[in-house]
């Protein structure tokens, strides 16, 4: 070889070295070439795939994009790497090997044909299916797991299988045979997604919504996710929460059901299906308050801990009223801690209705009331302003706490234990809790819902008399009434110097005189109005 040549391809060769060195962290050096294309001699349908270097090869975590045919079948091999392994290594000295995937289409008209993925350390399951382990995808979604035992000696351990074979075809579900061209002539095609690792599930499905509808009205909803903490990265003094963490997507009712009938729980179907509108790159430098104010189809996201928790809210504006709308929750995840842009997790449908006219307005984001989250009667000084609303409520609330606020500050509060009025309540657990009861009776919660266990109010006969003398409701609609843990909490939380006491109520007995209603987690709906940690109505359910 020439030497100036060989020199050439020495520098290529060093350079490429350093460039791919710094992902080697992250798990993207060369030894992570954990899986690559292999041809198949029995079917042409082979799996589309992408790969920094080479086309053929794949990335550990990195998905196969495949579609295929009946009378094809797609082969592929996945290396064993020991260095990859992250969760994957026990104690027992096995290697855990995860297998996941997703349907994103499939033919209208399925029947009894499903997408099988065959699995063994075998390499004649290549040719041979029946010699490995199998599983199928339901729903839209599959995963197994495949176990690779290690060979320990003193110096070092190694896999005793170096190749894991994967095979996916479409066969007949009742005999579990392969389908061929000749017995089934259509020319349908799968769509699928496939994924090994051997740190997780690539593709994940959790049977939880953790998802909250908190409120809707004509034209919006606000839905929060779980508690959210448990996802931050924790610092000593101070936790990071990743807004990007979590996304929505918003169906219609009508073309949910498509996803429902075979698809409802594969994550590529979802975000790749006829959606209305995800929170995927949505604006998330507008303040709540002109959050308010929008009505085009958006999603807007934040961060809230109103309920004592953190959790991720989506404000969702330029709904249709009375419209029922699907809502899919979906969350990132990666390996080695790194939040992958791939797979993820899929939770399961959360299902609103909009309200049939404007007499209720959503609000949220308020300063003084901060923990309200929820629908109000519309005043008739300006009832399409959802900012004005939420201000003029917001005003109202506050002024009324000035003397209380006052009052609190004779109290001593800051003294030696023994000195104050409680060992184990402060004059900040009183203030929070008179603060919430005060927003929760001043701020009626409003809904066009008929129940039991709500007040109907007409528009001008309502609970303070500042809404009929000042807002003026728009019309009739119903009251959710406000729930007695929350005057039980200032009858607890408050010196006895205030004399606060709760009314003698019969849940059974709730009417148009009645003050406040009760929780009831069994019903489809909520019973009461509560601002604050919600932990507190499940705590009083076992007192």
């Amino acid at each position: 070889m020439d030497k100036r040549l060989y020199m050439w391809w020495w520098i290529w060769y060093v350079s490429l070295v350093a460039a791919l060195s710094p992902f080697e962290e992250f798990g993207f050096g060369l030894e992570a070439q954990n899986l690559t294309v292999r041809s198949d001699e029995y079917g042409e349908g082979m799996a589309k795939s992408s790969g920094i270097l080479n086309p053929d090869n794949i990335y550990e975590w990195t998905p196969i994009a495949g579609n295929i045919s009946v009378g094809e079948r797609n082969v592929f091999v996945f290396t064993v790497n020991m260095n990859s392994t992250g969760t994957g290594f026990l104690p027992t000295y096995e290697i855990l090997i995860f297998l996941s995937g997703n349907i994103c289409q499939q033919p209208n008209d399925i029947g009894d044909r499903v997408l099988r993925v065959s699995y063994s350390f075998n390499e004649s399951v290549t040719t041979n299916s029946s010699v490995g382990q199998h599983t199928t995808f339901q729903d839209g979604y599959m995963q197994a797991l495949a176990v690779s035992p290690l060979t320990v000696s003193d110096s070092n351990a190694t896999a005793e299988y170096s190749y894991l074979y994967v095979v996916v075809e479409p066969v007949d579900s009742k005999t579990n045979l392969p389908l061929t061209a000749d017995a089934d002539p259509s020319d349908d095609i799968w769509e699928y997604k496939l994924s090994i690792s051997e740190n997780d599930l690539v593709y994940q499905w959790d049977t939880r919504p953790w998802l909250d509808v908190l409120d809707t009205d004509y034209n919006s909803a606000l839905l929060a996710t779980g508690n959210v903490t448990a996802d931050a990265q924790q610092f000593s003094n101070y936790s990071i929460y990743d807004i990007s963490l979590y996304d929505l997507y918003v169906y219609s009712f009508e073309d949910s059901l498509k996803l429902a009938s075979n698809l409802n729980i594969s994550l590529c179907a979802v975000t790749s299906g006829p959606y209305l509108v995800s929170s995927v790159d949505s604006n998330q430098t507008k303040g709540e308050d002109h959050q308010l104010e929008e009505t085009d189809l958006l999603i807007g996201k934040s961060l809230t801990n109103r309920r004592g928790t953190v959790q991720e809210q989506f404000y969702i504006t330029g709904l249709n009223s009375s419209s029922t709308y699907v809502a899919y929750l979906t969350k990132k995840i990666g390996k080695k801690g790194n939040l992958s842009d791939v797979g993820g997790v899929l939770f399961s449908k959360q299902l609103f209705t909009t309200r049939d006219s404007n007499s209720c307005s959503l609000i949220f984001g308020l300063n003084f009331c901060y923990g309200v989250a929820y629908s109000v009667p519309s005043p008739s000084i300006a009832p399409n302003n959802k900012t004005s609303i939420a201000g003029t409520y917001d005003h109202i609330a506050e002024s009324l706490y000035a003397n209380f606020s006052k009052a609190l500050q004779i109290i001593t509060c800051d003294s030696e234990l023994d000195a104050r009025y409680s060992p184990i309540r402060s004059c900040k657990d009183c203030a929070t809790s008179y603060r919430n009861w005060l927003c929760g009776v001043t701020i009626p919660r409003c809904t066009n819902t008929k129940s039991e266990y709500y007040v109907h109010r007409d528009e001008g006969e309502n609970r303070n008399d500042y809404l009929d003398d000042y807002l003026t409701p728009i019309d009739d609609y119903y009251e959710i009434l406000p729930c007695i843990d929350m005057c039980y909490a200032i009858a607890r939380d408050c010196p006895s110097d205030f004399g606060f006491s709760c009314p003698s109520m019969d849940e059974k007995k709730i009417g148009p005189q009645s003050s406040y209603s009760f929780f009831n987690p069994d019903y489809p709906l909520d019973t009461c109005n509560f601002i604050g940690n919600s932990t507190e109505l499940y705590t009083n359910l076992n007192i």
